[in-house]
C-alpha cells in the first residue's frame, strides 16, 4: 500500500507538471488577440482596411474557433483514452498541439488570417490534455479527489498566470526589437514539445478501461449522437452537465471578454491586461489548492456549489455597478476564489457520479460542452461588444444566476446519495 501511494504521488506530480506547461501554452494568446484586432496598425494579418465593427466581429470569430475545435475534439480524445489508454491519447493530443502552434506562427509570417483561424481550430481540437489529466487523476485510488482535482485546477490557474504574462511581454517589440505578435506562439510550441516528452517518457502505460469497438471516423465525429448515447445510458448526468455548462458559459465569457473590456474601456496594453489576468489566475490557483477541500469539511457538496455560484453572480453584478479600473482589479482577484470553488467541487461531483470505465468520456464531454459554450459566447460576445463593451459581463451575471437557480432545483441530493459522495470523495 505504501509503495502504491508513493507511485501515485509521483504520477500525480507528473500530471500536474504536464497540465501546468499545457496551460502556459494555451493561455499565451489571451492578452494578444484583443489588442491585435482592436489596436494594431503594424500587423498585416489584420488588414488596415477593416472597419472597427469588422475587427470586433472577426475578433469574436477568432476567439471562438479554438473552443469550437475543443468541442469536437475533447469528447473524441476522452472517449478514446477509455478505449486505448490514457498515455497514447495524451501523446497524440500534445503532438497535434505542437503542429497547431507551428501553423499559427506560419500564419503570421505569411499574413494569412484564414490560416490563423485554421491553426487555432486545430490547436483546440487536439487540446485534450485537461480531460485526460482529470481521467488519470480519477484513477488514483490512494489520493483524495479534493487533493488531485484541486491541484490540477491549481496548476491550470498557475499556467494562466504565467502564460498571459509571457504572451504580453513576448509580443511587445518595444521591450525587445525581435519580439513580435507571433513569437509567443513559438514559445507555446516549444512548451508543448516539453509536455509531449514528459508524457512519453514519464507516464506509465495505462490499460484501456473498455474493450475497443470499431467505429468509423464519421461516427466518432458525430458528437451529438455520442452525447445522446452517453446521456441515454447515464441519465443522472444530464442535470449535472447542464449546470456545469451554464456556469462555465458565464466564466468563459468573462475569461474571453474581460481582457476585451479592459482594452476597450481603458485602452490597456497587453502587459496591463496580463497583470489583471495574473491576479485572477493567482486567486484561481491558490484557491483551488485548499479552499474546496476546506469547505467540504463543513458543508455538503451541493451547498458548496450553490453558495459559490451565488458569490460569483454577485461579484459580476458589482463589476457592472462599479466600472472602475481599481475596483475591477479587486474583483478580478475575488472572483477567482468563487469560480475555483464551483469548478473543482462540481467536477468532483460529476466524477463521483460516473463509473470508472467512462471517466475519460465524461470528463471529455464536460470539457466539450464547456468549449461549445465558449465558442458560442466568443462569437456572440463579438456581436455584443459592437453595441456596448459592458454587455458580455452583464450576460455573465445573468447566466451565473441561472445556473445557481438550477442548482437549487436539481442539485440537492438525497440523504443516501450524499453519504455516497462522502465515501467516494
Amino acid at each position: 500500500m505504501h509503495m502504491q501511494t508513493t507511485r501515485e504521488k509521483k504520477q500525480l506530480w507528473i500530471i500536474l507538471l504536464i497540465v501546468l506547461i499545457s496551460f502556459v501554452g494555451s493561455s499565451i494568446v489571451y492578452p494578444i488577440l484583443p489588442p491585435l484586432f482592436l489596436q494594431s496598425t503594424d500587423q498585416l494579418i489584420i488588414s488596415p482596411e477593416w472597419s472597427e465593427t469588422g475587427r470586433r466581429i472577426l475578433l469574436g470569430l477568432t476567439l471562438a474557433i479554438f473552443p469550437l475545435g475543443q468541442f469536437i475534439g475533447a469528447p473524441i480524445l476522452g472517449r478514446n483514452s477509455d478505449l486505448y489508454g490514457r498515455k497514447k491519447i495524451l501523446v497524440l493530443s500534445l503532438a497535434g498541439s505542437v503542429l497547431g502552434y507551428v501553423l499559427t506562427v506560419i500564419a503570421f509570417w505569411i499574413n494569412s488570417f484564414w490560416l490563423l483561424l485554421f491553426s487555432r481550430f486545430l490547436t483546440g481540437f487536439m487540446e485534450g490534455t485537461f480531460a485526460v489529466a482529470r481521467a488519470l487523476a480519477s484513477e488514483l485510488t490512494t489520493i483524495n479527489k479534493f487533493v488531485s482535482f484541486g491541484r490540477i485546477n491549481s496548476m491550470a490557474g498557475v499556467g494562466y498566470i504565467i502564460g498571459p504574462i509571457i504572451g504580453g511581454l513576448l509580443s511587445n517589440s518595444q521591450l525587445v526589437p525581435w519580439f513580435s505578435w507571433s513569437f509567443p506562439f513559438t514559445v507555446a510550441a516549444l512548451a508543448s514539445v516539453i509536455t509531449l516528452g514528459l508524457a512519453w517518457w514519464k507516464l506509465p502505460e495505462h490499460k484501456a478501461t473498455r474493450t475497443p469497438q470499431k467505429e468509423s471516423i464519421l461516427r466518432q465525429l458525430n458528437i451529438i449522437q455520442q452525447f445522446k448515447l452517453l446521456l441515454q445510458q447515464h441519465p443522472h448526468l444530464k442535470p449535472l452537465l447542464i449546470i456545469s455548462t451554464l456556469f462555465t458559459f458565464a466564466v468563459d465569457m468573462f475569461y474571453e471578454f474581460g481582457p476585451v473590456y479592459l482594452a476597450g474601456k481603458w485602452l490597456m496594453s497587453p502587459s496591463m491586461i496580463a497583470l489583471y489576468n495574473a491576479v485572477l489566475s493567482a486567486a484561481l490557483a491558490i484557491g483551488a489548492s485548499w479552499l474546496p477541500r476546506l469547505l467540504s469539511k463543513h458543508l455538503p457538496i451541493h451547498k458548496i456549489i450553490i453558495l459559490a455560484m451565488l458569490a460569483t453572480t454577485l461579484i459580476f453584478a458589482a463589476m457592472i455597478a462599479l466600472q472602475n479600473p481599481i475596483a475591477m482589479f479587486f474583483f478580478f482577484a475575488l472572483i477567482g476564489f468563487s469560480i475555483t470553488s464551483v469548478v473543482t467541487t462540481l467536477t468532483i461531483h460529476i466524477s463521483n457520479r460516473s463509473h470508472a470505465t467512462i471517466q475519460g468520456e465524461v470528463m471529455g464531454a464536460q470539457l466539450s460542452l464547456r468549449t461549445l459554450g465558449d465558442a458560442i459566447i466568443c462569437f456572440a460576445g463579438g456581436l455584443l461588444i459592437v453595441l456596448s463593451i459592458i454587455l458580455p459581463i452583464i450576460l455573465c451575471s445573468l447566466t451565473a444566476l441561472t445556473a445557481c437557480i438550477l442548482c437549487l432545483m436539481y442539485l440537492k441530493p438525497k440523504v443516501e446519495e450524499f453519504k455516497k459522495d462522502s465515501l467516494t470523495s
